[in-house]
């Protein structure tokens, strides 16, 4: 077990319950399901370390015990230091939270938590946790001891990366990157903007994104687009039936564009890609650095989605180790983090610690769980699939 490095688990939004009208609700995890995974880590003696710890054991230069994880919450949602934290640090464990900068609430703020609903001096029912952390509120939490601030790239956006149609917007997540690129000075507060899903028009064509750090940007005709939503303004789309007759009109434009190979306006150069690129990995780091007052050495890279370029511009500018993320074959090397999500059964509490107990086990190789895992993932790889 000595040989095994400690597993690094990853969450993202903590809170009694699912944000109603936030269109990414469902990557929420129920306070008391958050709370159940403290407890178990607590009862079992499972001790939280931070990535710097971690990467000693990963390089071979500290032996651990096995009873060592790492917890990572990415995003730097308000919920983490609303509810995360505190739940965390009742049951002393500790949290590394990676942190997008253009994504931080650059308010001069400090909000009520758990801590102040412990101490009477707030009803929970009254916090508000809809939204980003302010630099104020992590510094808090660092200053506590229980938290360490690392790098989520600058912008943690999604940009389009081909003229691949992928469907129309009727609302919901689709839209979600199309409106926060175009409106950049949202990012921090749009989780909490009750119209933010009305700020697309309904039937805009959506085309193929991806993380900002792998692809370089293209830009789709603006005529093209102005086509479409012009014409989708004759339709009710509350209606499926009136969807399936507007997308066949729209599909005679997109044809019409496509035919002259004239869907996109243009593609970002490669000096351009390149200078977008540093600001996403290096000037977040630099900010970081300045705000919280410390060093950053490790990076976690949104969607999962990075590139041996991302990673070595990384490494060059002074980061110890990124995300592997969706680059399996990067997994076993010393430079980079491989991750599990602490995901639930959402509304069985006993399934979920099952699971939780599984996938920990099962990463320091106790029996049968890791017997039933190495099943598992033979079964995936002969159906050519990753186990993540």
């Amino acid at each position: 077990m000595n040989t095994i490095n400690p597993p690094v688990i990853y969450y993202h939004s903590i809170a009694p319950d699912l944000f109603q009208g936030w269109v990414l609700d469902w990557m929420t995890m129920k306070l008391r399901f958050f709370e159940d995974q403290m407890a178990y880590l607590q009862e079992h003696n499972y001790q939280s370390i931070f990535l710097d710890e971690w990467l000693l054991y990963r390089q071979r230069k500290k032996s651990p015990s096995g009873n060592e994880v790492c917890l990572t919450m990415d995003d730097g949602l308000l919920d983490n230091w609303v509810y995360a934290f505190p739940m965390a640090k009742k049951y002393r464990q500790k949290l590394t939270l990676f942190i997008s900068p253009e994504c931080v609430d650059p308010r001069d703020i400090v909000r009520p938590n758990l801590d102040d609903v412990w101490s009477g001096e707030i009803e929970q029912k009254e916090l508000e946790a809809r939204g980003y952390m302010s630099w104020n509120e992590i510094k808090l939490m660092e200053e506590a001891g229980y938290v360490d601030g690392q790098s989520h790239t600058m912008t943690h956006a999604k940009y389009v990366k081909s003229s691949k149609l992928t469907g129309y917007y009727y609302g919901g997540h689709k839209g979600l990157h199309t409106i926060l690129n175009a409106n950049p000075s949202m990012r921090p507060y749009y989780i909490a903007d009750a119209d933010f899903e009305s700020r697309l028009p309904l039937g805009t064509p959506i085309f193929e994104e991806t993380s900002s750090v792998v692809t370089k940007r293209h830009f789709i005709n603006p005529d093209y687009v102005q086509e479409v939503t012009s014409l989708a303004k004759n339709y009710d789309f509350s209606d499926i039936g009136q969807r399936v007759v507007f997308e066949k009109q729209a599909q005679r434009i997109h044809q019409a564009y496509a035919g002259i190979d004239n869907l996109l306006a243009y593609v970002e150069e490669e000096e351009d890609f390149q200078r977008r690129l540093n600001y996403e990995i290096v000037k977040s780091k630099e900010i970081i650095e300045e705000k919280l007052n410390k060093s950053v050495g490790f990076m976690s890279w949104p969607y999962d989605d990075s590139s041996h370029q991302a990673h070595r511009m990384a490494k060059e500018n002074g980061y110890l180790a990124t995300t592997s993320g969706k680059m399996y074959s990067e997994q076993n090397k010393e430079d980079r983090i491989p991750r599990f999500e602490a995901s639930t059964f959402r509304n069985n509490l006993w399934l979920s610690r099952q699971k939780f107990n599984y996938k920990i086990c099962s990463h320091f190789h106790k029996q049968p769980y890791y017997a039933i895992w190495l099943a598992n993932s033979f079964k995936n790889k002969v159906m050519n699939k990753s186990h993540h």
